[in-house]
């Protein structure tokens, strides 16, 4: 069908009038409708975007109004796709009474309600302009007479709200941030400063899921600098963001009214005509008083409410009955200030220049100091910011003799003109121990960016070289890429000066003692596993870059410099030895001086027009580099570090040094695991428990329902788990995990019988009030008065089943409550005087053995359940092993690209040994490559995985008794695959 409108104002009064062909249309979908909703200012492309939605070029007209298109559902084939476009509002007064009309409609009457804005200099502002949203809780109500807060029940029926941010400037950093953000609208949004009345705080109150979406100009022609697309051409970035709402927008549940209830065309135009007709009358909407209404007028829908075929009470009565009966329980999300939870996304809010953004320092602290009696000491301020980082962390350490302008180059990193890490101007050392500044990072969106800006090395009034080599050892094991920072050439003095390189494998162990610990020789690529790339930079750098009469880059003078020479003196051969082993990943920069001699002193104040240009570009050179190729600093095994586990490393590694014992990098990163897993833990009980409060509506209709929504939470728990976990071998924390949600299962389980008890006891006692008015009046206290219990008894039974929501404790409570009445009905049996005694006696025999059967349904419906459950451990125990071998699978391949490079570095340094005439180290080091060759055979065999998968085997048939026996099975069926 074409587009046709469905709700039109009337010119003369501005009241709304439904089309009835429309309403035609509607009628005849019996299948769940999916039902998207537009609604914003004109001129936003609204029409646009739903034409795009469905694939159409032109569909939507431009008029007033709500325009309706039925279609079938692209990936969904058992429902109908129902979209609806709106009339824009403008900037000036409107009808406002009209526009809040067609706002309450879309949004009752659609699954997921899209509004559509342009961005412009404050986009937040326009999430403001959407006023409307306030007549929601005092126009619209759930239940007449409730107790319930009305703003946490109606958020329980409302649409997904979504919202489309039109024409944005292209920047795929911040489409990648949100898209790691789920698209969660909370993590762009500002903290509002009225919170109780805003809008946003009202969409955000209301709304139990709130998503944004940014879109580039379709042509890319909006005015950000993007060259023009064909004009029969969308921009390909737009597409790309219209690909993902699209994804979003069609994987969405059917529409739902009151009770969770899927809805056909037919219940929706009807639906529609009742919510028109009140607000045209000015009067309140009550959904359930509607829904309840529909249902007692005998319209036969194929979805929402069954008819009552056998009447029932008063339709007041019934109404008010079933209303009570049939609301779920509101799905309550726990709602924190936004700004506390985490840092909001740079996606709204315009920060001006020099202000400062959620996530970052202002200005650098200390973190690692001498303490006044020499000992290397953390700042406890500095450390708790930096665990408060939840994101990976790329880190840069730069380190180097004191006085050659480490700090002034970081500040550069920081995009930093003036201030950022303190410059000295004297010939004493300024920076004191390690210096820390925290910056959102410049390209990789989601990253924070670390600089650590070390003390000079060499001090000649610090007397203790040993704090040096401390130093340059903490750096090298904090940080991702390190940067050595001297002055004048890379020659002999220079290497000499680097001897803190020759020094770390006496401050440093790979492994703890009896584990394999640390050997004379120990295998240099142990220590490549945990070291950082490599990064010289060379300042006040005057030579010409040129090597035997042909010019060479920076990186080949670097590679020159560290070439070996048979009968070097072992001082200047042993720096370049250990950096070219410990340091395969090696980079080179050099520096003119940035200014004369005479102005450095006030370097951090000089105009950048005072500067060297070639100063300048050289630094841009440097600054791009890292930006775009440091990476996020990793462990071995490629586990990315947060900010979180860069502070447990430098306490980890401080502890150690302060102990008087070596740091044992193995030990740090298994102490680590212990904290992070254990968080781990933590972390992913508590994403079971949000994705229980936004999809639970207690109770369900069956206990495989409640399973199958326990099955889907424990799914997202267990992601959230597999993400942030490491080095779990033993499998311990993933026990532990399921046992915990093995225990939220269960509760689960007892809450939704108790909500199901609840519900069937008060309609029990609402239908069977007429009944137990008659027993009390004597109606059955006369001839044949059994038999008219009987009958009237049996109505009852037909009126209960009939109610809606009931939950899994309908058959028990229903047979709890006949026998509890069992008592009443045997005596208005043995005083029926038109019944002989033979009959009575047959007609209790009936009684017990109807009872007995009750009795024996109840019984089985129990069993059952119980095997749905055991199954359902089961299916948790797959689940957890499918997790864990992707997870795995993912190790294995991170190790083997890992292991990868290590082969293709030694090959490399190998045959430099060979031309440079070192056989006997080229051979020690053939050794070490014929025992990554054997690592790499090993993991890539099967047992590499089996092994893991069978320990928890083990670990579930304690944690999961349900499995014993099956567990065997399902490892081997994994086994066979992998072979």
């Amino acid at each position: 069908m074409e587009p046709i409108c469905l709700v039109e104002p009337v010119p003369s009064s501005g009241a709304l009038r439904v089309n009835p062909a429309a309403l035609g249309l509607l009628r005849v979908l019996a299948r769940p409708l999916h039902v998207l909703a537009v609604f914003g200012p004109c001129g936003t492309g609204k029409s646009f975007l739903m034409d795009r939605l469905v694939g159409q070029g032109k569909g939507f007209p431009r008029s007033p109004g709500i325009w309706v298109w039925c279609l079938p559902h692209p990936t969904q084939p058992d429902q109908a796709l129902v979209l609806l476009d709106t009339e824009g509002f403008s900037e000036q007064e409107g009808d406002e009474t009209k526009l809040s009309r067609l706002f309450l409609l879309n949004v009752l009457l659609s699954s997921v309600f899209v509004y559509n804005t342009r961005s412009e200099d404050d986009p937040q502002r326009q999430l403001d302009r959407l006023t409307y949203v306030r007549d929601l809780p005092r126009v619209v109500r759930v239940l007449d007479e409730s107790s319930w807060e009305n703003s946490v029940v109606l958020s329980s029926v409302l649409p997904d709200f979504v919202w489309c941010l039109r024409d944005v400037a292209p920047d795929p950093c911040l489409d990648e941030a949100l898209e790691a953000m789920d698209h969660e609208l909370d993590s762009a949004l500002r903290f509002p400063q009225d919170s109780d009345d805003s809008p946003s705080s009202c969409v955000q109150r209301l709304f139990p899921c709130r998503k944004l979406f940014r879109f580039c100009s379709p042509r890319g022609d909006g005015g950000h600098g993007e060259p023009p697309s064909p004009a029969d051409q969308l921009h390909p970035m737009f597409q790309e963001q219209m690909g993902r709402f699209k994804d979003y927008a069609l994987s969405r549940s059917p529409k739902t009214v009151v009770g969770n209830r899927a809805v056909d065309g037919a219940f929706l135009a009807d639906f529609l005509e009742h919510i028109v007709d009140l607000l045209s009358r000015d009067e309140p909407v009550f959904l359930s008083e509607i829904c309840n209404g529909l249902q007692q007028e005998g319209s036969n829908y194929s979805m929402g409410y069954p008819v009552d075929p056998m009447g029932g009470a008063p339709a007041r009565r019934a109404a008010a009955t079933t209303a009570q009966l049939s609301v779920p329980e509101p799905k309550r999300e726990h709602m924190v200030p936004l700004q506390a939870s985490r840092p909001a996304l740079p996606v709204l809010a315009k920060v001006a220049p020099g202000t400062a953004q959620p996530g970052a320092m202002e200005e650098p602290m200390c973190l690692i100091e001498n303490s006044p009696d020499g000992e290397l000491q953390l700042n406890q301020a500095a450390l708790a910011l930096l665990q408060s980082v939840r994101q990976p962390v790329v880190v840069v350490a730069i380190a180097g003799l004191y006085r050659t302008g480490k700090s002034y180059l970081m500040n550069r990193l920081a995009g930093k003109d003036r201030g950022g890490f303190s410059l000295g101007s004297t010939i004493q050392s300024h920076t004191k121990g390690i210096w820390m500044w925290c910056l959102p990072h410049p390209r990789r969106a989601g990253h924070t960016l670390v600089l650590l800006d070390t003390e000079g090395l060499g001090d000649v009034e610090k007397g203790d070289t040993k704090n040096d080599t401390w130093i340059f050892a903490l750096a090298v094991l904090l940080s991702g890429t390190l940067v050595y920072n001297s002055l004048g050439t890379i020659d002999q003095c220079a290497l000499e000066q680097l001897h803190y390189v020759t020094e770390l494998t006496e401050r440093i162990k790979v492994k703890a003692a009896g584990e394999g610990g640390r050997q004379e020789g120990e295998d240099s690529a142990e220590f490549v596993r945990f070291f950082p790339a490599f990064v010289w930079a060379v300042r006040d750098f005057t030579l010409q870059l040129q090597l035997d009469g042909r010019e060479i880059t920076e990186d080949e003078y670097l590679e020159n410099a560290l070439k070996r020479r048979q009968g070097q003196p072992e001082k200047l051969d042993l720096p370049k030895k250990y950096l070219r082993q410990y340091f395969p990943s090696r980079k080179c920069f050099v520096f003119d001086r940035p200014a004369p001699r005479h102005a450095l002193a006030q370097l951090d104040q000089l105009p950048e027009a005072a500067l060297s240009p070639d100063f300048l570009e050289q630094a841009q050179h440097f600054c791009s580099h890292i930006h775009q190729h440091a990476g996020a600093k990793t462990l071995p095994g490629g586990h990315v570090v947060t900010g979180t586990l860069l502070g447990n490393l430098a306490v980890t590694y401080v502890d150690a040094i302060r102990s008087g014992a070596v740091p044992c990098m193995e030990s740090a990163v298994l102490a680590l695991a212990q904290i992070e897993n254990s968080a781990a833990v933590g972390e992913a009980v508590a994403a079971y428990e949000e994705q229980l409060g936004r999809r639970a509506a207690l109770p369900t209709e069956s206990v495989r329902e409640l399973l199958e929504l326990h099955a889907q939470c424990e799914r997202e728990a267990l992601r959230a788990f597999m993400a942030r976990a490491f080095k779990e071998d033993d499998c311990r924390f993933q026990g532990e995990l399921m046992r915990r949600l093995e225990e939220q299962k269960q509760e689960l389980c007892r809450r939704n019988e108790l909500a199901s008890s609840g519900r069937c006891w008060a309609a029990l006692l609402e239908l069977s009030d007429e009944l137990e008015n008659r027993i009390c009046q004597g109606v059955y206290s006369v001839p044949g008065g059994y038999q008219r219990f009987l009958d009237d008894r049996q109505h009852m039974v037909e009126r209960y089943r009939q109610v809606p929501g009931k939950g899994v404790k309908a058959e028990e409570v229903l047979q709890e409550f006949l026998q509890s009445k069992e008592a009443v009905a045997q005596s208005i049996l043995q005083t029926d005087e038109a019944l002989t005694e033979k009959e009575k006696e047959m007609a209790a025999e009936r009684a017990r053995a109807q009872a007995a059967e009750r009795e024996q349904q109840v019984l089985k419906q129990k069993e059952a359940e119980l095997q749905q459950k055991l199954e359902d451990q089961e299916r948790s125990y797959r689940e957890n092993l499918r997790q864990l071998e992707t997870k795995l699978e993912d190790e294995r391949k991170k190790l083997l690209e890992e292991q990868g490079k290590m082969m293709d570095q030694k090959l490399k340094e190998q045959e430099a040994l060979l031309r440079e005439g070192f056989q006997e180290e080229a051979g020690r080091l053939e050794s070490q490559i014929r025992r990554l060759q054997q690592q790499n055979e090993e993991i890539r065999k099967p047992s590499w995985i089996q092994t893991a998968l069978g320990v928890l085997t083990n670990v579930a048939t304690i944690m999961l008794p349900g499995i014993v026996g099956k567990a065997a099975g399902a490892v081997a069926n994994v086994f066979r695959r992998l072979f």
